[in-house]
Formats: structure tokens, sequence, C-alpha cells
């Protein structure tokens, strides 16, 4: 059993809350790409989702721009975006189904979901973020995506 560092986690947590939607999503993008080898095996057990991967394929199947739109909607369910996106099915499903689904987008960035651009820069407050979650331990990363998910 692995130790979580709480202070990490309740710090992470707090910054990443206080981040503006699109920065959000920018971390989310960029860390879920960076350990995307690591996280099928501690979490989704490499078994296909039905509900995460039905989500998944709703926001393939938009353009390019409302995918973003229907990004920050599923993470602001206040947020309203052009393109109705079912928030509500989004909310409604388990921690491991929205890990899933987050997973699942990070392999498709850049292909045919909207993918963070080679030379965008994160802001300093994302930044800050990121360099909080550059952490060797894969489960308090794991335990911190439940948290904001």
């Amino acid at each position: 059993m692995t130790s979580t560092n709480v202070n990490f986690l309740e710090q992470s947590v707090t910054k990443f809350q206080s981040l503006d939607i699109d920065d959000r999503l920018t971390v989310l993008a960029l860390l879920y790409t960076e350990i995307t080898d690591e996280i099928p095996a501690l979490c989704l057990n490499n078994v296909p989702n039905e509900n995460s991967a039905n989500l998944v394929a709703q926001i393939q199947n938009l353009p390019q721009a409302e995918q973003l739109s229907a990004l920050r909607q599923l993470l602001n369910p206040d947020e309203v975006g052009e393109t109705p996106i079912p928030t509500q099915e989004y909310t409604s499903i388990s921690v491991e189904d929205k890990l899933a689904f987050w997973y699942q987008l990070a392999q498709n960035l850049g292909t045919t979901i909207i993918g963070v651009p080679n030379d965008y820069i994160p802001s300093e407050k994302a930044t800050e973020v990121l360099d909080l979650l550059h952490t060797p331990n894969i489960d308090d990363l794991v335990t911190f995506f439940k948290r904001v998910l």
C-alpha cells in the first residue's frame, strides 16, 4: 500500500480548482499525455468502458471548435456551449469511468480530439500546478485525478 501525501494533494487540488477552465483543460491534457503509458494498468484494468467510450465518441463527432466547448462544459456544467453535451451523463458516471474518459481523450489528442498546440505556453498558474504534479508517485497523481474529475 502506498501512502498519499495529503498536503501535496490538498495544495494541488486547491490550485487546480482555482484555474480558469482552459487552464484546467491544459493541465489535464498535459498530465494525461505525459503518463499515458502508466494509467491503463493502474485504473482501467485494460477493459473497455462503455460509458466513457460513448462520451468520447460524442466528443469526437463534434467539429474541433465545438469539442473544446464541450470539454469546458464537462469540467464546468454551468458553462454554456454552442452544442449541448450530456453533462448529466458525465457527472453521473463513476470516478473510474471519468478517469477512463479523460484517458481515452488523451490518447486521441491531436487526431480525433482537438489537441494542445505545440507552441502553446501554459499560463503561470497552470505551470505552477504542473510543477506540483510532477511526482514520481503515479498513485498520488491518480488520486489527484479522482479528486478533480
